[in-house]
């Protein structure tokens, strides 16, 4: 009797449901006959487009599958509590992960490392700890299974023998034919053959693997043809949506061959090391600031993390060429990112037209699309604030507890998520006169959580006591960056006059219509207000501002559209119709423009290979573990990106420096300015027994009282750098 009633409620047409395997299969397809086209036709192509390039196309849309296959897992485990759901879930999540970050590689090199392995029958001592990693991850997971299958229901077991058979043709195709695919070198013809085979059948079993786990999740869960067509159709919407945030976002980041602004050089050497190296990589050697090695604290964890998803190839192989390129395709994914989150929300709060005020966002601001194409954690940031509104909109505020713990170790902005929380449960009070404390225990309680489980704790709650909190108010006299300066009245016009204009003409509307903030839009309305306030007071948080102006817009006149539309347009269908979104369309003609003004700031960015020449000349010809001393604090980011085995007198943040020892700084900036005669003693003396010193041609004082000094002596020079050894006891009275 459950069975037919089954069959009637989870009957669905035959077109409708195998929709989603014929669209994988057919993106499988592509890039089989792609590769194969690359492979045995003259064509010119990058090579992000071959089946078996690490950090390809094709991989990452094997990534795409494999993260669709663990929502649909956590979607089923959540409502149906069944372990065999949660079983495969952690096993689907494993081969994400490590797939992605190389976690058998890191734990096998770890592994041989810890027992003393020696090389057996032509294997190193890694691949014999990769072995090892892999058969405790295998049998621990066996084990999981089977106990799991025998508690759990007859469905679950059915669908689990799917699985299996599935996750065999897995292993039949990646093993089987990578050995005869190494047995085939000789031959090319075959050996490409037997890639194509190989990678091409790796997509094809793992789509049909998407295929077995939506059609589980679509008949579990009921869903009829009506919800499965609207989902798709959500599905759609959202993909197409990101697709042209990407494309945006790559011809701002691909007008310029270098990264956008000297930070994301220092992040994308730290996504390098944590591929290398794991969790917590070899910190930078900043021995002279609140960075030194016992007190180093990684307030970008998450985002490096992230980074090292695409991050392979060290600068010092290629100067940097394949590395940037690689950070820059990461760049623009996240940037993407909140743009979707921002549809979401609209989306949920029932928005008309919420992919075009969506794609409004473009038209706000140039410096803001300037921002978000830094290779920093700003874009990610952004994307946990609009998140957390979405769920404090929805009430589902437990969601806030793990989006606390993940904000803290993505990027030091996490008192953000506090601030947004704290507004919402006033207005709540004042609108609602309720108390709505799970508004504010879920994120505190997170950041809690996120501060305690960390890798670098205790040190991260000195970095922020030593670093974060002073620089809320004051930087100590220090000249830090530009970003943490206002703008001049005319420069913040232009950069955030039309959000500003937008604002302004969000509140006029809804004084003139006569209507009252309701939570969500009174909510919106602070917020806007504080990141506007914010950005008066640094640039930095141009940001914010732009994409909280959208939502308090996009909110407060959807419905206004609306009624004005059908108001004067009852007789007229089509304008009924489609007169909002005319009207909102409207909103993307200034994008034009905006977009320009993005692509001429990202264009105008500094070389990459500024002190490529200079610094890989250092790291060839100085020993490991010199103490260089600079004369700008932000060209750090460029040396540690070719050279991280060097120490450094200063570096990412002047303050670090200041703030351990802020005598040794101000002999530092007089150093650097040509202000203390013969600077190699001081050097020797009050830093740290520096070898060798790293300037641009800028510093010409400097350069002065460097040419008179007796104990430097300069070794290499290019048209962008200059490099002196300090000789010991060569200066004169």
């Amino acid at each position: 009797m459950a069975s037919s009633r089954w069959q009637v409620t989870g009957y669905l047409p035959l077109a409708t449901c195998h929709l989603p395997l014929i669209l994988l299969l057919a993106g499988d397809a592509l890039f089989i006959l792609l590769h194969l086209a690359l492979v045995f036709t003259p064509l010119a192509a990058t090579k992000a487009f071959y089946l078996d390039v690490d950090g390809g196309a094709a991989e990452w849309y094997q990534y795409l599958k494999l993260a669709l296959i663990v929502w649909l897992l956590a979607a089923l485990t959540r409502q149906q509590r069944q372990p065999l759901y949660a079983v495969w879930l952690a096993l689907f999540a494993f081969l994400l992960l490590d797939d992605a970050l190389r976690i058998h590689e890191t734990a096998g090199l770890w592994l041989a490392n810890l027992t003393g392995l020696s090389p057996f029958a032509g294997l190193r001592p890694r691949d014999l700890g990769e072995l090892f990693f892999a058969g405790l991850v295998a049998l621990s997971l066996l084990t999981a299974l089977v106990l799991a299958y025998q508690a759990s229901e007859a469905r679950a077991r059915r669908f689990s023998q799917s699985l299996i058979l599935a996750l065999l043709a897995l292993g039949f195709v990646g093993v089987g034919m990578d050995m005869l695919e190494q047995m085939a070198t000789g031959w090319r013809v075959l050996h490409e053959l037997l890639i194509t085979i190989e990678d091409g059948g790796e997509l094809i079993v793992v789509s049909v693997m998407v295929w077995l786990v939506y059609r589980e999740a679509r008949e579990v869960q009921g869903w009829t043809a009506v919800q499965e067509r609207a989902g798709l159709q959500t599905v759609a919407v959202g993909l197409a949506l990101f697709g042209v945030c990407t494309a945006v976002f790559a011809y701002l980041q691909y007008s310029t061959p270098a990264l956008v602004g000297n930070d994301g050089y220092y992040h994308a050497k730290m996504g390098l090391l944590v591929r290398q190296q794991g969790l917590t990589p070899t910190p930078p050697q900043l021995p002279l600031t609140i960075l030194n090695e016992a007190e180093f604290y990684n307030h970008h964890l998450l985002f490096h993390l992230y980074l090292a998803l695409f991050a392979q190839t060290d600068p010092a192989l290629d100067g940097g060429l394949a590395l940037t390129q690689q950070v820059k395709a990461a760049t623009i994914i996240l940037a993407a990112l909140p743009f979707l989150a921002i549809w979401w929300l609209l989306r949920g709060q029932g928005a008309r037209g919420a992919a075009l005020w969506t794609l409004a966002l473009f038209a706000l601001s140039g410096a803001f699309l300037y921002r978000l194409s830094m290779t920093r954690a700003q874009s990610a940031s952004l994307l946990v604030l609009v998140l957390a509104l979405h769920w404090l909109f929805q009430g589902k505020y437990r969601r806030l507890l793990p989006l606390g713990v993940l904000y803290v170790w993505l990027y030091d902005a996490f008192p953000l998520l506090l601030v947004i929380c704290g507004i919402y449960f006033g207005v709540l009070y004042v609108t609602e006169r309720r108390l709505a404390w799970p508004v504010l225990l879920y994120p505190a309680a997170g950041i809690g959580i996120g501060l305690v489980v960390n890798p670098y704790f205790p040190q991260n709650l000195t970095f922020i006591a030593r670093h974060l909190l002073p620089k809320l108010w004051d930087a100590g006299g220090v000249r830090v960056g530009n970003e943490w300066y206002p703008y001049d009245t005319w420069v913040l016009l232009e950069n955030a006059g039309l959000a500003l204009g937008l604002f302004l003409v969000t509140l006029l509307l809804l004084n003139w219509r006569g209507r009252r903030m309701d939570g969500r839009t009174l909510t919106l309305f602070l917020l806007t207000v504080l990141f506007g306030l914010m950005l008066f007071r640094a640039r930095r948080f141009v940001e914010y501002f732009p994409a909280f102006v959208l939502l308090f817009a996009a909110v407060s006149l959807s419905p206004l559209l609306v009624e004005w539309v059908e108001e004067r347009a009852l007789a007229q269908r089509p304008l009924r119709r489609y007169g909002a979104g005319v009207a909102l369309a409207l909103l993307l003609l200034p994008a034009v423009y905006t977009v320009r003004d993005g692509h001429t700031a990202v264009a105008a960015s500094a070389p990459a290979d500024r002190y490529a020449a200079a610094t890989l000349w250092l790291k060839a010809y100085s020993p490991p573990g010199s103490m260089v001393f600079q004369t700008d604090w932000d060209d750090f980011t460029r040396l540690f990106f070719y050279d991280s085995d060097n120490q450094y007198t200063v570096g990412l943040d002047p303050t670090y420096l200041s703030l351990q020892d802020m005598a040794l700084y101000t002999e530092w900036v007089q150093i650097t300015r040509g202000e203390i005669p013969q600077p190699s003693r001081a050097m020797q003396e009050r830093f740290n027994n520096a070898a060798y010193v790293f300037s641009d041609l800028n510093h010409s004082a400097f350069l002065r009282e460097a040419a008179k000094d007796p104990g430097l002596q300069e070794l290499y020079r290019d048209e962008h750098a200059v490099i002196f050894a300090v000789q010991a006891g060569e200066t004169t009275e």
